[in-house]
């Protein structure tokens, strides 16, 4: 007698590695002062903000850099408007999981004259071994309803001749996420500049370290066994 069953594995992770994409930008009049401005937005970065919370530089990685005439097309005139020349940096960093060492990241960069925009995810570093946890658990089950099917049948379960495993490209990280523009008041909403300012800081260090958690990770994987029975 064969068996044929399904088995699904389902298990919930902290997150312990966070991951920031961040977004330069610069505009300038000339390719000349884009270039030099973008690169010095980035250098302040790097010893303001990177460095102060005692990260090496080369924990930042560089995705994409263009320098390039910006245009936009005006449909009155119907024809490109010259804006200038835009500067353009893409990059990402990872560190273990630390909601204390978020909140300053948070707070330095909102200090920054030019700040880039950037995005954060929480993953789990150790994605393979957690994948692996729950594909073994999905086999498990797959076993139990087996040997229920088994032994309503009157019959022993002999062993699994045959899985079939289908893995979805899916990304492990949590929901959870947060971004450069979700935390503080726009400058035009603000009374005054101190105002703004103190908004900023009471954005981050309040309502981070007081009140966020992200979701914890969900991995699903499921297993399909065919068992012979005795």
């Amino acid at each position: 007698m064969d068996i044929i069953v399904e088995g699904v594995g389902k298990k919930f992770y902290n997150p312990d590695e966070v991951e920031i994409n961040l977004n330069f930008y610069t505009r300038d009049d000339s390719y000349e002062s884009a270039l030099e401005n973008g690169t010095k937005n980035v250098e302040n970065f790097i010893d303001d903000v990177l460095k102060k919370m005692n990260f090496n530089k080369e924990i930042m990685k560089t995705r994409s850099f263009r320098v390039y005439e910006e245009k936009q097309y005006d449909y009155d005139r119907k024809k490109y408007i010259k804006l200038g020349y835009a500067y353009t940096q893409q990059a990402n960093i990872k560190f273990n999981y630390s909601i204390n060492i978020i909140a300053k990241f948070m707070d330095m960069v909102s200090k920054l004259k030019n700040p880039p925009k950037y995005h954060l995810s929480f993953n789990v570093k150790d994605i393979k071994g957690c994948k692996d946890e729950v594909l073994a658990e999905a086999y498990n089950k797959a076993k139990e309803k087996a040997e229920t099917i088994a032994k309503a049948a009157g019959k022993e379960l002999k062993e699994c001749v045959k899985t079939n495993f289908i893995p979805f490209e899916e990304s492990i990280v949590s929901r959870s996420s947060l971004n450069s523009q979700d935390m503080y008041m726009e400058k035009e909403m603000s009374i005054g500049a101190s105002t703004f300012g103190m908004a900023k800081k009471t954005g981050v260090q309040d309502t981070i370290q007081t009140i966020f958690t992200p979701e914890d990770i969900e991995i699903t994987e499921t297993l399909y066994c065919l068992w012979i029975t005795n």
